[in-house]
C-alpha cells in the first residue's frame, strides 16, 4: 500500500469499529481508488457492507478479496456468512469448507458451517461439525449450545441439555442456552425445572418475550392457570411497550 492508501484504509476500519459504516466505506473506497488490489481492503469493506445489511455488495467484496488472495480464509468464513444471511445454505457450506480446507482448524468456519447444515435441517452433520470446533476450542459456549439445538432437534433431548449445561458452565449469563434447556425439559414432560430455566432466562433478559410465553405455557401444564395468566399478560404488556 502507499501511505495515502494506508491512511484511508485505517480510517475506514476506526471508523468501522465506531459504528460509522457509510463514512467507513468512503474511505475504503478512496483506499482501492489507489490501490485496488489490496485484499484486506476488499475484505474490510465487505464487513462494514455486512453491517448495513447489503449482503450482495459486501460478498462482491469478499469475492474481490479473494481474487488478490486466494488463501484468505477469513474472507471465505465471512463470505458464508452473508450467503447464510440470504438463506443461500449450499453455498455458504461451500465457502466454509473453502476456508477449512485452507486452514483445518478454524474454529469459526465450523461452527458456522453447522449453523448453515442446521438450517437445511442435517441436524447430524451440524453436530459433527461442532464437535471438531468444540476439539478446537472446547471452551466455546456458543459451539456447545450450537450443538445443543440441534441434539434438540434431533429429540435427544438429554444430551441436548448436557450441552446447553456446558454452555452455562462456560457463560452463566448465556439467556439462549437457558431458556432452549427449558424447552428441551418441556418436551420432557419436567415442566418445574423448565421453569427455573425461564425464570433465569427473564432474569438475564427481561425483555424476552418468548421466555414469559413458555412460562407461561408450562405453568398451564402444572395447572397454575393465576400465575400463567401473569406470564401471559407480562409478555402482551412488555410487546406493546
Amino acid at each position: 500500500m502507499n501511505d495515502n492508501s494506508v491512511i484511508q484504509y485505517n480510517k475506514g476500519t476506526a471508523l468501522g469499529k465506531l459504528g460509522k459504516y457509510d463514512e467507513a466505506i468512503t474511505c475504503f473506497d478512496k483506499a482501492l481508488e489507489i490501490n485496488p488490489n489490496i485484499a484486506e481492503t476488499w475484505y474490510n469493506k465487505g464487513l462494514v457492507l455486512v453491517k448495513l445489511r447489503k449482503y450482495k455488495d459486501a460478498i462482491k467484496c469478499y469475492d474481490m478479496a479473494i481474487r488478490f488472495k486466494p488463501n484468505y480464509f477469513p474472507a471465505w468464513n465471512n463470505k458464508g456468512i452473508a450467503l447464510v444471511a440470504l438463506r443461500k445454505y449450499d453455498d455458504a457450506i461451500k465457502c466454509y469448507d473453502e476456508a477449512i480446507k485452507i486452514k483445518y482448524d478454524y474454529f469459526l468456519a465450523w461452527n458456522n458451517k453447522g449453523t448453515a447444515l442446521g438450517k437445511l435441517e442435517k441436524h447430524a452433520d451440524a453436530i459433527t461439525c461442532y464437535d471438531h470446533a468444540l476439539i478446537i476450542r472446547p471452551d466455546s459456549s456458543s459451539a456447545w449450545h450450537n450443538k445443543g439445538v440441534a441434539l434438540d432437534n434431533l429429540e435427544k433431548y438429554e444430551e441436548a441439555i448436557q450441552a446447553y449445561n456446558q454452555a452455562i458452565r462456560l457463560k452463566p449469563d448465556y439467556f439462549n442456552a437457558w431458556y432452549n434447556k427449558g424447552l428441551a425439559l418441556c418436551d420432557q414432560g419436567k415442566y418445574e425445572n423448565a421453569i427455573k430455566c425461564y425464570d433465569e432466562t427473564i432474569k438475564i433478559h427481561p425483555e424476552y418475550l418468548n421466555a414469559w410465553r413458555e412460562k407461561g405455557d408450562a405453568l398451564v401444564k402444572l395447572g397454575k392457570y393465576d400465575e400463567a395468566r401473569v406470564c401471559f399478560d407480562t409478555s402482551q404488556k412488555r410487546r406493546w411497550r
